[in-house]
C-alpha cells in the first residue's frame, strides 16, 4: 500500500510522519519530524496565523523529504473534534395532486433537509457568525402522506417528508488548514477528527468492547472519546488544558511563555529548577514550590475532565487513558483518579512504545505521537473524510465525503439551492362553476440540466476528483390560464320573441352577480354562475323567474294580514310547455300573469250587534263600502303588495228608531202605555245614535 503523509498541526507542536500498511496488516513508520511554532499561531486547534503555521509545516515537510528522498505532495490531516457539529432536520414537499416520488425527487428533498440543518446550525446563537462545510449526511426517516415508510422512491402521494442527520465542520477550520497546506505545496486528500484519529491508535479494536475514556490533553483543549461494545459512542471537549498550567507559572514568576513551558516540562525531571524571569533576574526554585503553585489549576482541569466524562458516560468508566503533550502535566493522573473515585492504576498515559503493530522510527516516543499515528492509520484504512475538488459552473468546490460523493452533494457544497434542482409546477387555477369546485393545473416545471464532463449527468451520479459540472437551474412551469370560452360549451345565440318583443337569447355568464364576456380570463377564486340558452327553464332563470316559487301579495284588510297568490301561465308558441322544453330559433314565449282583484278577496263586512232586553240583536248590513287610504275602491281594482283595505257595511251609525223593527217586544202591552227607552242605563230618545255593543232596554210603561 502507498505510504501516507500524516500531519498533526497542534496548538504548540507540528508533527508529521510517513506511514504505510504492510501485508500483515501492521503499520510501519518510515520517517517522522516535528517542530514547535515560533510563536503562538494556533488557538484551540484553529489556525490564526496562516504564514506562521505554514513555516512550521514547511520545516516538517522538508525534513521528511530529506529523510525519504522523495517529494511529498499529498497529506492527511485532522481537525479539532470540538469543531464537528451535527443537526437533525426535516424537509417536506407538497403537491396539489398525487405524484410518484422518483429517485431524483427524493434526493432533492434530502438535500433540502440538509440545507434546513445548515440554517438551524447558523441560526443558533452560539454559531450564528460561522459558515460550515457539510461533510456528510444520512437519511434517518421518510414519510409518505404522514405515514412512516422505509423507502419513498416509487411511492405515490401528495406529501413527502424526509428527516436527515447532517454533519458539518466550520469553514474557518477547514479553510485555515487548506490555506496552510497550499502555502507549502501540499494537497489535502483526507481529513479526520482528532479524537477519532487518537482513538484509532491509542485503543486497539479488541479493547473497545470495554468502557474506556480516552482524553487527548493538548495545549488549549482536552478532547474526550468514549468506547463501549466495540466502538466509540460519544465525544466531548473541555476548553482548558496544558496552557492553563503554563500561564499560571508565567503569571507567578513573570516569565515569557516559552520559558514557562520549559519550566513546566522540567518539573517531571528535576528537583531544582533554574530560569531567568522576564526582567532578567536569575532564579532557582524547588520542584515542590512550583507544584504547589500549579496544584489548584491542575485540580481544576481534572475536575472539568471528570465532569465531562460523567456527563457523557453517566458513570465512571473502567479506565481513563491520557494522551497528548498535556497528559504529562504533573499530578494530572493522580488528581483525575482522585476526582473520579477510581484506583490510581486505572488512570494512565498511553505512549507510542506500548502500541502494538506499529514499527519503525524507534525515536518517536511519548503520548504526543499518538494523534499523528492515528491520522495516518485512519487515512490508510479509509476512515477519514475524503477531500478533493470538483468544478461547478467553472468554480472550484471542495468536497468532503463520508461516503462516495454525488453531483447533488457537489451542488450543495457550491451553495446551489435545492429548489433550483426541479422547476416548480405552475400555479393551479381554482374556481367554482355553478357551485362545483373546478381545478385547472399549471404546466409542469422542467428539471435542471446537468452536464458532468460534457455528458448528461444525474443528481445521484458519483464524482471523482477534477470532475466538471455545468448546472442549469430547472425552469418553473407556467401558471394555469384559461378564458370562460375555454371551459364553457359553445352555444350560438337564438332570436326569440319574449312577451311580444324580439330579442337574442344567449348564454349568460356572471361572476359575483356581474356580467362578464366569454373572452375574459378566469381568475383564481372566481364563483361563476353559467346559464346556457338551451331550454325554457334556463330562459326563465335568465329572466329572473323561479317557476318553483309562487309570488304572493300581502294585503291588509281592517288591519289583518291576508296573503294572495299570483297565478302565471307560460306559453311557448301559444302552447303550455314543461320547463325542460327546448327553446329553438324563432320561438315566441309569453308569460301571462293573472293578478288578483279586490273581488277575489270576497270581502264581506260584519253586521253590528246590539244587546236589547238582554238578547243579541243583529242590525243588517246596509251596503258594502271598500276603501283604501280614504279612497273608495271597486271590486274590479287589482291588488298590489302592501295594499291596505278597509271594508264597512254602513255609511253611518244607526239611531235607536232604526233598531226597533228588529226588536221583539214583550207580549201583553196595553194600549195607552208609554214606550220607555234606555241606552247603557241612561234614558234615550228615538233619535239617539247607537254604537255597536250598546245595551238597550225597551219596555211599555203604564201611563196611569
Amino acid at each position: 500500500m502507498e505510504p501516507i503523509f500524516a500531519l498533526d498541526i497542534g496548538t504548540r507542536l507540528v508533527m508529521g510522519l510517513v506511514i504505510t500498511k504492510k501485508e500483515d496488516q501492521s503499520y510501519e513508520i518510515l520517517a517522522s519530524a516535528q517542530t514547535e511554532h515560533r510563536q503562538r499561531a494556533m488557538y484551540d486547534g484553529q489556525v490564526h496565523d496562516v504564514d506562521e503555521v505554514a513555516l512550521a509545516v514547511a520545516k516538517v515537510k522538508t525534513q521528511l523529504e530529506k529523510k525519504l528522498g522523495i517529494p511529498l505532495k499529498q497529506v492527511a490531516v485532522a481537525a479539532a473534534g470540538r469543531a464537528l457539529r451535527t443537526e437533525i432536520a426535516s424537509a417536506e414537499n407538497r403537491e396539489l395532486l398525487p405524484v410518484r416520488w422518483e429517485r431524483e425527487n427524493v434526493l432533492a428533498l434530502e438535500i433540502k433537509a440538509v440545507h434546513q440543518a445548515l440554517r438551524q446550525l447558523q441560526s443558533s446563537a452560539e454559531h450564528e457568525l460561522q459558515s460550515y462545510h457539510c461533510v456528510g449526511y444520512n437519511t434517518i426517516a421518510q414519510w409518505n402522506e404522514s405515514e412512516k415508510i422505509s423507502n419513498l422512491i416509487g411511492q405515490r402521494g401528495k406529501v413527502a417528508k424526509v428527516s436527515v442527520i447532517a454533519t458539518f465542520l466550520p469553514r474557518t477550520v477547514v479553510d485555515g488548514l487548506v490555506a496552510v497546506l497550499g502555502r507549502v505545496g501540499l494537497e489535502m486528500t483526507s481529513l479526520t477528527l482528532e479524537p477519532i484519529a487518537a482513538g484509532q491508535a491509542a485503543i486497539p479494536a479488541n479493547m473497545r468492547r470495554l468502557n474506556l475514556a480516552l482524553v487527548d490533553v493538548g495545549a488549549g483543549t482536552a478532547d474526550i472519546a468514549l468506547t463501549r461494545s466495540g466502538s466509540f459512542f460519544a465525544y466531548g471537549m473541555v476548553p482548558m488544558a496544558g496552557d492553563e498550567v503554563t500561564e499560571e507559572i508565567c503569571t507567578h514568576y513573570v516569565l515569557d511563555f516559552k520559558v514557562g513551558e520549559k519550566l513546566k516540562r522540567d518539573l517531571n525531571k528535576k528537583k531544582q529548577l533554574s530560569f531567568t524571569d522576564f526582567l532578567g533576574s536569575k532564579m532557582v526554585v524547588a520542584q515542590a514550590e512550583v507544584l504547589s503553585i500549579i496544584q489548584p489549576v491542575v485540580a481544576g482541569l481534572a475536575e472539568k475532565i471528570a465532569q465531562e466524562i460523567l456527563k457523557l458516560n453517566e458513570s465512571a468508566p473502567h479506565a481513563i487513558i491520557l494522551i497528548g503533550g498535556g497528559s504529562l502535566t504533573p499530578m494530572l493522573c493522580e488528581l483525575l483518579a482522585e476526582t473520579m473515585g477510581m484506583p490510581q492504576n486505572r488512570v494512565g498515559v498511553q505512549i507510542r512504545e506500548r502500541l502494538g503493530d506499529i514499527t519503525g522510527e524507534k525515536n518517536l516516543k511519548g503520548p504526543e505521537t499518538i494523534t499523528p499515528i492515528g491520522i495516518g492509520i485512519a487515512a490508510l484504512d479509509g476512515n477519514g473524510l475524503q477531500y478533493y475538488t470538483v468544478k461547478v459552473n467553472g468554480a472550484s468546490v471542495p468536497i468532503f465525503a463520508l461516503q462516495l460523493s454525488t453531483v447533488a452533494e457537489a451542488l450543495l457544497a457550491a451553495g446551489i439551492q435545492p429548489r433550483s434542482f426541479f422547476g416548480k409546477p405552475g400555479a393551479a387555477l381554482t374556481f367554482e362553476l355553478n357551485n362545483e369546485m373546478q381545478v385547472i393545473k399549471g404546466s409542469l416545471g422542467s428539471p435542471a440540466q446537468l452536464l458532468v464532463n460534457g455528458s448528461p449527468g444525474k443528481l445521484d451520479q458519483s464524482l471523482e476528483a477534477g470532475d466538471e459540472i455545468v448546472f442549469t437551474p430547472g425552469a418553473n412551469g407556467k401558471d394555469a390560464q384559461v378564458c370562460f370560452k375555454d371551459i364553457l360549451p359553445s352555444q350560438q345565440p337564438k332570436q326569440i320573441t319574449w312577451n311580444g318583443q324580439r330579442e337574442m337569447y344567449a348564454p349568460q355568464i356572471l361572476v359575483d352577480q356581474q356580467w362578464v364576456s366569454e373572452s375574459d380570463p378566469i381568475l383564481d377564486g372566481y364563483k361563476i354562475n353559467y346559464i346556457p340558452n338551451d331550454d325554457l327553464n334556463h330562459l326563465l332563470k335568465q329572466k329572473g323567474y323561479d317557476v318553483d316559487k309562487k309570488e304572493v301579495l300581502e294585503i291588509r284588510v281592517n288591519g289583518e294580514v291576508n296573503r294572495v297568490g299570483i297565478d302565471r301561465e307560460i306559453l311557448v308558441n301559444g302552447q303550455r310547455q314543461s320547463t325542460n322544453s327546448p327553446i329553438h330559433e324563432g320561438d315566441a314565449i309569453d308569460v301571462l300573469t293573472y293578478k288578483p282583484t279586490v273581488a277575489d278577496l270576497k270581502l264581506m263586512p260584519l253586521p253590528m250587534i246590539f244587546h236589547v232586553n238582554g238578547e243579541e240583536v243583529e242590525f243588517p248590513i246596509q251596503e258594502i263600502l271598500i276603501t283604501s287610504q280614504g279612497r273608495t275602491v271597486s271590486e274590479a281594482e287589482p291588488l298590489y303588495d302592501g295594499m291596505d283595505l278597509r271594508i264597512d257595511g254602513y255609511k253611518q251609525m244607526p239611531i235607536l228608531s232604526e233598531i226597533l223593527p228588529y226588536v221583539k217586544f214583550p207580549e201583553g202591552e196595553r194600549s195607552g202605555s208609554l214606550l220607555t227607552l234606555i241606552v247603557n242605563g241612561q234614558p234615550a230618545e228615538f233619535t239617539t245614535v247607537l254604537r255597536p255593543g250598546d245595551r238597550l232596554t225597551v219596555a211599555w210603561r203604564n201611563n196611569a
